[in-house]
């Protein structure tokens, strides 16, 4: 019984490897994103700072806020799709990884099943058709979860989008200068 199982664990082992590189690779992706994010953030935060000593009337203080403040509030809602869109190929890779390893495992199981029908005996038959039927319903319901996963992170996308849409920065006001009386 071993032996009809080796060539399933050798597949398996290599499933396992390409999924533990594509998994360190999106590891690196989602590190390298949140450390370059992490030091344009606090070089942009030295500067702004030194700006912001320097502001000595309303006007400065406008122009401090348009020239620091929202470009910051840009660069850190795109650093965050950035590394939304790293977690969303992320979970296409596992959900791949799982579509095919359930579909190896169930295509192994059918063929030893298959096997092991050939020579049973005669009376053994509707046990294993029934077998069979449950690989097919628990194959159904996979499938059926695996769209429902789907679409909820399409739906997850498209609030995303929604919210990138709605996200728009605010209107430039300009500071009038009061009049003394």
């Amino acid at each position: 019984m071993t032996t009809q199982f080796g060539p399933f664990q050798d597949a398996t082992l290599e499933n396992l490897i390409e999924l533990g590189q594509s998994l360190a690779s999106q590891v690196e992706k989602i590190t390298r994103l949140q450390v370059e994010a992490g030091l344009a953030s606090s070089r942009e935060a030295m500067t702004a700072a030194q700006a912001l000593m320097a502001v000595k009337d309303p006007e400065g203080l406008s122009s401090w806020q348009a020239t620091y403040l929202q470009p910051n509030f840009d660069r850190a809602a795109d650093s965050a799709r950035q590394q939304y869109a790293v977690l969303m190929e992320t979970r296409e890779i596992l959900a791949d990884a799982v579509k095919q390893s359930t579909a190896d495992a169930t295509r192994q199981i059918q063929d030893n099943l298959d096997r092991l029908a050939e020579g049973a005996p005669e009376g053994f038959a509707p046990l294993f058709q029934a077998i069979r039927k449950g690989l097919d319903t628990q194959n159904a319901a996979f499938e059926s979860f695996s769209k429902v996963a789907d679409r909820i992170g399409d739906i997850a996308e498209a609030n995303l989008l929604a919210l990138k849409d709605a996200a728009v920065p605010a209107p430039k006001r300009s500071v009038a200068k009061r009049k003394a009386a």
